[in-house]
């Protein structure tokens, strides 16, 4: 674990930035939709998207600066496909942890870590692999 660590601590962090921006995305545009539209779940999802597409973009070009040999199109399907299921984990683990403990912001932080693992990794050795 340490090696692995080590060894990819650039890409992680680059990971860890690329997340924090693309949130921010997904929530301005969440914010802006909402306000104009007054739609919750039309805002809550174009943020979701607009989310993903700027974290496609940041894992293509800076993460693992394009080193896959996969077509464009099936990346991006894999890409969506792994933090569909990221998403998935994430929900699962807060919901069982909240349940567990009664502490919804701790099983948010434990489901968050699992969903970016899930996120990380399978873009790593899936969407972008060599």
């Amino acid at each position: 674990m340490y090696k692995f660590l080590k060894r990819n601590n650039r890409q992680i962090f680059r990971f860890l930035v690329s997340g924090l921006i693309a949130s921010s995305f997904n929530f301005i545009s969440y914010r802006a939709l909402y306000l104009i539209f007054k739609n919750i779940l039309f805002a809550s999802i174009f943020g979701y998207c607009v989310g993903i597409l700027v974290s496609f973009v940041f894992a293509k070009c800076w993460i693992f600066k394009n080193s896959s040999s996969q077509p464009l199109l099936k990346s991006f399907f894999l890409f969506c496909l792994i933090y569909f299921l990221g998403g998935l984990e994430m929900s699962l683990v807060i919901v069982f942890l909240n349940r567990l403990i009664e502490n919804y912001k701790i099983a948010w932080v434990f489901g968050a870590f699992i969903g970016s693992l899930n996120n990380y990794l399978g873009s790593k050795y899936f969407s972008f692999k060599k």
